[in-house]
C-alpha cells in the first residue's frame, strides 16, 4: 500500500506544480492578447480571460519519474501558451462555434514521435520522453502553429479535413474575412464619428460608450419647454443632423438584403431616435461576437455551396474493367445564427467534368473538394446591413415579421 500512496501523492504534488504554471502563463498571455486585441479596436469588455477559456493539463506516463520531465513539460507548456496567445488573437478573441478549443492536455510517454489529436473541443499533445535526447523533445509554438493549419491533428479519414481550409478558425481562408468584414466596420465607424463631430456630439457619445449607458445620452432627454400652444421649428443644426444621419445609415447598407424600405421606417424619426440608432450602429459593427457568427454562416454557407454544387459529370468508359471513384465531401454542420445567411451572397461555381476512356483497364478520379483557400474572392458578407439590423431592432423600429416580409 505504501508504493500507491507515494505514486498518488507524486501525482497530486505535480499536477498541483503544473496547474500553478498553467494559471502563470495565462496571466502573461492575457496581457498580450488585451495589448493586441486593444490595438485592433476590440473594447476590452469583449475579451474573456484566458483560464475562462482554456484549461492545460499534462499527464505522464507510467514509471516516468516526475523530475526527469519536468523541464521537458514546462518547455511545451510555454510554447502552448505562446499558441493559444496567437489562436485567441487570431479570433479577435471570440469563441467559435466549429473547432474551439477548450481543452489542452501535454501527455509524455515511451513514444517515437511527438503528435497532436483532437476530438470534441480537446487537443493532445504527445511527446515522446527518452533516455536518448535527440527524442526526447517538445513542440514549438511554430510547430503547433504548422500542425494544426496543415489539419494534422484530424485523422487522415476525416471529412473535415479534406475541408479543413474552410473550417480552421485560424486558417487563411477566415482570418481573411475577419480582416475585410473589420476594416470595414472601422471605416463605417469612422465615418459615424465625424457626423457625430460635426455636429458636437462626439463626447457625449462617448461618455455614453465608456458608462455602458445606453447610446440615448447622445442627446438632451430634457430640452426646453416650448412656447405653449406654439410649435418651435427645429434648429437648422438638428435638421442637419437628422438628414445627415438618414443619409449615412441608408448609404452604409445593402436594403435589398435588409428587407425594408429604410426612407419609410426613418422619415418620422426624431432626431433623438436616429441619435440612439446611430450610436447601437457603431456598437454593434465593433461586436466582434456577432462578426465571427457572420464568418461562420459565411464559411459554411461556402461550403454547402462547394460541397452540393452543380457539377455536370459525364464520364464514358470502354473497355473490359473500368473502376471510378468520385468524391463529394458533405459535412453537416449546423448554423447558430441562422438568420444571418442572408447577408452572405456567394458567386456560383459550376464545374464541368468530362472524360472519354477507351482500354482493357481505366481508373479515374476526381476529387471536387480540392479547392484554394482563394475561393474567398467568391464570398460577399454583409456585415453593415447585419449590424443596422440588429440596432434596428434594439430600438424595436423593425420586427422579425416586417422583416422577413
Amino acid at each position: 500500500m505504501t508504493p500507491n500512496r507515494t505514486t498518488t501523492a507524486n501525482n497530486e504534488e505535480y499536477r498541483f506544480f503544473f496547474q500553478e504554471n498553467a494559471a502563470n502563463i495565462f496571466k502573461h498571455h492575457d496581457r498580450e492578447v488585451i495589448d493586441c486585441l486593444q490595438r485592433r479596436k476590440i473594447s476590452i469588455s469583449n475579451i474573456i480571460p484566458l483560464d475562462q477559456v482554456y484549461n492545460i493539463s499534462v499527464k505522464i506516463g507510467k514509471n516516468i519519474p516526475f523530475k526527469s520531465v519536468k523541464k521537458l513539460a514546462l518547455q511545451q507548456m510555454e510554447a502552448v501558451g505562446e499558441f493559444l496567445q496567437y489562436f485567441q488573437i487570431s479570433i479577435l478573441g471570440q469563441p467559435t462555434s466549429i473547432f474551439q478549443l477548450h481543452e489542452i492536455e501535454i501527455k509524455i510517454d515511451k513514444i517515437f514521435t511527438p503528435g497532436l489529436t483532437y476530438e470534441g473541443g480537446k487537443l493532445l499533445i504527445s511527446i515522446p520522453d527518452s533516455s536518448l535526447p535527440f527524442q526526447s523533445r517538445y513542440l514549438s509554438d511554430q510547430e503547433l502553429k504548422n500542425q494544426w493549419n496543415k489539419g494534422n491533428h484530424l485523422s487522415k479519414k476525416s471529412l473535415s479535413r479534406k475541408a479543413w481550409w474552410l473550417l480552421n478558425p485560424i486558417g487563411e481562408f477566415r482570418t481573411n474575412l475577419r480582416t475585410v468584414l473589420w476594416q470595414a466596420a472601422q471605416k463605417q465607424i469612422l465615418g459615424i464619428d465625424k457626423l457625430l463631430l460635426k455636429f458636437g456630439l462626439i463626447d457625449r457619445y462617448d461618455r455614453s460608450e465608456q458608462g455602458s449607458a445606453q447610446p440615448s445620452l447622445l442627446f438632451n432627454q430634457n430640452p426646453p419647454p416650448q412656447d405653449q400652444g406654439v410649435r418651435q421649428n427645429p434648429p437648422t443644426q438638428d435638421q442637419g443632423f437628422r438628414e445627415g444621419a438618414i443619409a449615412l445609415i441608408k448609404n452604409s447598407v445593402n436594403q435589398d438584403k435588409l428587407g425594408i424600405d429604410l426612407e419609410v421606417v426613418l422619415k418620422d424619426q426624431d432626431e433623438a431616435t436616429l441619435g440612439k440608432l446611430l450610436g447601437l450602429f457603431r456598437q454593434n459593427l465593433a461586436d466582434a461576437g456577432q462578426m465571427e457568427e457572420l464568418i461562420e454562416a459565411g464559411a459554411l454557407t461556402l461550403q454547402q455551396a462547394v460541397f452540393h454544387e452543380q457539377s455536370e459529370i459525364d464520364i464514358k468508359m470502354f473497355g473490359f474493367v473500368n473502376v471510378g471513384n468520385y468524391h463529394r465531401i458533405d459535412v453537416s454542420l449546423n448554423i447558430s445564427a441562422g438568420y444571418l445567411k442572408k447577408y452572405v451572397e456567394l458567386i456560383p461555381r459550376k464545374a464541368v467534368i468530362k472524360a472519354i476512356q477507351f482500354g482493357f483497364v481505366n481508373v479515374y478520379t476526381i476529387d471536387d473538394i480540392t479547392v484554394n483557400p482563394s475561393f474567398h474572392g467568391a464570398i460577399k458578407l454583409y456585415w453593415e446591413t447585419a449590424a443596422l439590423e440588429k440596432s434596428l431592432q434594439e430600438l424595436s423600429l423593425v420586427n422579425l415579421s416586417e422583416q422577413s416580409s
